[in-house]
């Protein structure tokens, strides 16, 4: 007679998933990511690699100043298409279009405008920026 041996079902794990797959949730979204340097950069992004190198498009600069009597404005600097390399990105979450939108969110100037209220900033090296009204 022959022997059968019955197969042992193995229980199956969940797939562990690199860091990296966790982005694909933020793909054609409108992300902010702040960077190593300090700098934050808003645009849509597009695309990813496994050492989590982004793709973004309409991407600009975000600066923020806030006055010494608590007003906050922002400017964005337009960049384009963008290529950020994975290991300077801090923080990177999808931008909410109704917080932008509200009346508690800083102030949107024009680019020109917001690097000259960063001009009038001894350390411009703060973010966000504090200036005298």
């Amino acid at each position: 007679p022959s022997k059968t041996k019955k197969k042992k079902k193995r229980k199956k794990m969940p797939i562990a998933l690199p860091a990296a797959a966790s982005l694909v949730d933020q793909l054609d979204k409108k992300v902010m990511i702040l960077l190593r340097d300090g700098r934050h950069l808003v645009g849509i992004m597009r695309s990813f690699d496994q050492f989590s190198n982004l793709v973004l498009e309409e991407t600009f600069e975000r600066r923020v100043v806030v006055s010494a009597s608590g007003t906050s404005h922002y400017g964005d600097i337009p960049l384009g298409l963008y290529v950020v390399r994975g290991d300077a990105v801090i923080l990177l979450g999808e931008v909410d279009a109704d917080i932008e939108e509200s009346e508690s969110y800083p102030k949107l100037v024009a680019p020109e405008e917001i690097i000259a209220l960063e001009e009038t900033v001894q350390d411009p090296i703060q973010t966000p920026i504090i200036v005298d009204d």
